[in-house]
C-alpha cells in the first residue's frame, strides 16, 4: 500500500464492503480505480480466474472488480480497526468493544451478531431496556480484514 493520508473516494469501497461478493460498483474513475488496483485494495480476474497485475487489470480483466481484506479495512477508522484485531480465535470481538462500534461494522459486513446458540440474528437484541443480548463475531470478510494487518513494528 501507498503512504497516502487517505484513500481517494472511500464511499465506492464502502459500498464493496456491503455487496454480498464484494463487488465494486461501475462509476469508479479509472484514476481511483488503478489507485485502487495499485494498492491492493480491490482485484480483478483474469478469463481463467486467476487475479490479474494492478498494470493489466483494467485492460485485460474479466469480471467485476473484487474487494480484498485490505480494501475492507482501508474505509475504517481507528476504533473499528481496533475492534477487528480484538477478535479472539473464535471470531468473538473482545468485551471492551462499544456497541456503535460493532454496529457500524456489521453495517459493513465484517461483524454478525450470534445468540447463545450461534444462532445469527439480525441485531445485537438490545430492547433499550435489558442490554444487549447477542454478541458480535467476526464474519469472513472481517477476518479477512483483520489479517491484512500490517504486522507490529
Amino acid at each position: 500500500m501507498t503512504d497516502r493520508p487517505g484513500v481517494p473516494a472511500p464511499q465506492h469501497l464502502r459500498a464493496a464492503c456491503t455487496h454480498p461478493s464484494g463487488h465494486l460498483t461501475n462509476r469508479v474513475s479509472r484514476a481511483t480505480l488503478q489507485v485502487y488496483l495499485d494498492d491492493g485494495l480491490v482485484y480483478r480476474n483474469d478469463g481463467d480466474g486467476f487475479r490479474l497485475p494492478p498494470a493489466t487489470a483494467q485492460d485485460c480483466g474479466v469480471g467485476p472488480y473484487v474487494i480484498t481484506g485490505a480494501g475492507r479495512r482501508a474505509v475504517l477508522n481507528e476504533s473499528q480497526r481496533a475492534a477487528l484485531d480484538s477478535g479472539d480465535n473464535t471470531g468473538l470481538l473482545g468485551p471492551k468493544v462499544a456497541w456503535p462500534t460493532a454496529a457500524a461494522l456489521a453495517r459493513l459486513g465484517l461483524v454478525e451478531y450470534r445468540d447463545a446458540d450461534g444462532a445469527v440474528q439480525p441485531t445485537d437484541g438490545d430492547d433499550g431496556r435489558t442490554g444487549p443480548r447477542h454478541r458480535p463475531y467476526l464474519t469472513p470478510a472481517g477476518i479477512d480484514a483483520a489479517r491484512a494487518a500490517p504486522p507490529p513494528a
